[in-house]
């Protein structure tokens, strides 16, 4: 009885209203790098929790942190301590040392932390350029043997797959030929001198 309760409700909570066509709900469908990725972003997310007052970069203040970059970290220890030590510094209210303090010891435990971020960072662009790379070595590949293939008048279908591939590879994507390297090369008095002629000799005059 519970059942056949339940399943009245759900059909009445999916039932469209009257008159109006029923709707058909699309789900998209996701891939398993997709799943892998969302995954990974939730987890990075939970990890930048971890870091204390992480601060979003910000255009308005981008110029100000930039010209700041060359201080060295020596130098601010040193202030930091002459501060420390001196009651006219301190008066003048300009550097809080237990804040400075709090700073000085985030730079030094994150540095190696900023250092492993970006190495990860490099390795995951080295990946998915690498894998590209050996997509589209295969690809051109293809698409070259199909453009020979194409040649073949019983091979119409060939010839609109390859009449597809070049639509989508565009100009962009071809790659460098040696005929179009040549091209790029300077030619004499642009940028390059002239080659200087030796005079010949006429050995026959010399010798008389």
């Amino acid at each position: 009885m519970a059942t056949t309760r339940a399943t009245t409700a759900e059909a009445a909570a999916v039932e469209p209203p009257t008159g109006a066509p029923p709707t058909d709900t699309v789900t998209p469908t996701i891939t398993h790098y997709q799943q892998v990725a969302a995954e990974f972003m939730a987890a990075l997310d939970e990890i930048a929790k971890i870091i204390p007052k992480l601060e979003a970069a910000h255009v308005s203040t981008a110029n100000l942190v930039r010209s700041r970059l060359n201080v060295p970290n020596e130098f601010l220890a040193t202030v930091t301590a002459a501060v420390e030590q001196t009651p006219e510094l301190q008066a003048v209210n300009k550097l809080n040392v237990n804040d400075a303090r709090d700073t000085l010891q985030f730079l030094d435990a994150f540095r190696p932390v900023r250092d492993k971020v970006d190495a990860f960072a490099k390795n995951l662009k080295h990946t998915m350029d690498s894998r590209k790379a050996t997509l589209a070595t295969q690809s051109l590949q293809v698409y070259d043997i199909a453009k020979g293939v194409a040649r073949d008048p019983n091979s119409a279908t060939v010839a609109a797959l390859v009449a597809n591939m070049k639509r989508d590879l565009g100009r962009r994507g071809r790659p460098k030929t040696p005929a179009a390297l040549k091209k790029v090369v300077p030619a004499p008095g642009i940028g390059v001198p002239t080659p200087r002629l030796l005079p010949t000799v006429d050995h026959e005059g010399a010798g008389s």
